[in-house]
């Protein structure tokens, strides 16, 4: 299955998950259109994604090099460091904040 192909059926689901949403009453119409954008974008890019898929001629994806493979091994470990650091921040500024003071006061925000 092509990414196009994956796009315009994640939108296709969005639409219908946004539908059942309504038909419960979970959500108002006031927000449906924020919903459906979001839906249509997705719909959207998948079209696009296959044309641009298509335009591409085939002298072009025979002509090309081979892409070097990232090193996944890596970035996933890049990856879980920043997580991990950024976790502890944020249980650090957690425990540091004083009882009865909000995060916008003690950064002086407010």
């Amino acid at each position: 299955m092509s990414p196009g192909q994956q796009m315009t059926i994640l939108g296709l689901l969005a639409l219908c998950y946004y539908a059942v949403l309504l038909a419960i009453g979970v959500v108002d119409t006031d927000v449906m259109p924020q919903f459906v954008v979001t839906a249509l974008i997705f719909l959207s890019s998948g079209r696009l994604l296959r044309g641009a898929n298509r335009s591409r001629s085939k002298k072009k994806r025979e002509g090309e090099k081979p892409r070097k493979e990232p090193n996944w091994a890596l970035l996933a470990q890049i990856l879980n460091w920043v997580m991990a650091l950024l976790i502890l921040g944020a249980l650090g500024l957690w425990v540091m904040k004083p009882v009865g003071v909000s995060f916008l006061e003690m950064f002086g925000f407010k």
